[in-house]
């Protein structure tokens, strides 16, 4: 309709622009902050950018800068960190370092600096095999993807603080998932990612006398001292672990996966007899013994604490903490006495 003077109204020569400019500005905010006109998959198909934005605290637009970095002669050796950046006002890019690796079977239970404390994570098994906390988490591919030289292998991930655990489990098991496939080692179905996660436990004030919670362990230190706090990994499950700061880290496992995995590895071999028990490992320290015929795995870690207090009145040997350790939890595995 037009106006006696023949021009259109000018209300809408002003809605125009202004709508025009509305649906750039939609259109920008989509592209430069969300995965709306950005591809299904990162890292050479290995992940779902779905899956990495559910990760992320914040929203932002998925993408993996560099892409896949693989290590020549192993598909299942790689590393691609996926980002999330946003244009938005006080939006800082996050990033999710996602890696496959070969690892010792037993690498939850080492202190090497790169793994959370066994006492500290929440443990998962049954359709999938791993655990995640403090951000950082790992999924254990099928025994198929072992390889004699090489041994095991696994996805790692680190996720930004704040991300949900539940949530990196998924996507650290779909990408085991996928990676497996890629290569041809995922075995008679694929993994299936925790419904729900323990709570990691919290340190607290061990009573007094008793080191883990178990009767007879001595302290991993001079003889009087003791720890002002430890945290004990005790939820129902195949795991049981315990951290007394600076001293020692105790673990035991029954996970099937996880023994398969030790198992495998290249360096695990037969050890000296642990009060009066054969066992196999890696060394006298981290071994698999026979409880009343399940497969179980012991593991010391000596922390700095320790190895200060080495030859001070009443500090306990290496080999004499290891073997009222085994004594002590064994019982709750079926370890019973061996007999002569």
């Amino acid at each position: 309709m037009r106006n006696g003077s023949g021009r259109a109204p000018l209300g809408r020569k002003v809605i125009a622009p202004v709508l025009a400019t509305g649906v750039l500005a939609v259109g920008a905010h989509l592209g430069l902050n969300t995965n709306l006109f950005g591809g299904d998959e990162v890292c050479g198909g290995l992940v779902s950018t779905d899956a990495a934005a559910a990760v992320f605290p914040s929203s932002g637009r998925v993408s993996d800068r560099e892409g896949l970095d693989s290590r020549p002669g192993d598909r299942l050796a790689f590393t691609c960190t996926v980002e999330s950046s946003s244009f938005l006002p006080g939006s800082d890019t996050e990033h999710l370092r996602i890696s496959g690796t070969r690892e010792r079977g037993d690498f939850p239970f080492t202190d090497d600096g790169r793994w959370p404390s066994p006492a500290k994570v929440s443990f998962f098994s049954g359709g999938g095999t791993g655990a995640v906390g403090d951000d950082h988490g790992w999924v254990l591919l099928p025994g198929t993807c072992t390889t004699a030289a090489d041994g095991p292998a696994i996805i790692e991930g680190y996720a930004p603080e704040g991300s949900d655990p539940a949530t990196l489990a998924r996507l650290l098991t779909a990408v085991a998932n996928n990676a497996a496939e890629r290569v041809g080692c995922g075995g008679n179905g694929a993994l299936v990612p925790p419904g729900a996660l323990a709570t990691p436990p919290e340190p607290q004030r061990p009573e007094k006398g008793v080191v883990c919670g178990l009767a007879g362990l001595a302290f991993p230190g001079p003889n009087g001292q003791g720890a002002a706090q430890e945290t004990v990994q005790d939820a129902p499950g195949p795991t049981w672990a315990c951290d007394v700061p600076g001293y020692a880290i105790y673990a035991v496992t029954q996970e099937p996966r996880i023994i398969e995995a030790i198992r495998s590895s290249p360096g695990y071999e037969e050890q000296p007899r642990l009060v009066g028990r054969q066992v196999s490992g890696f060394d006298p320290h981290h071994v698999v013994a026979d409880c009343a015929g399940t497969p179980t795995y012991f593991s010391l870690e000596l922390g700095q604490k320790y190895h200060d207090a080495v030859g001070a009145p009443g500090t306990p040997r290496i080999q004499e903490l290891f073997d009222t350790f085994v004594e002590a939890v064994g019982k709750r595995f079926g370890c019973s006495a061996p007999t002569s």
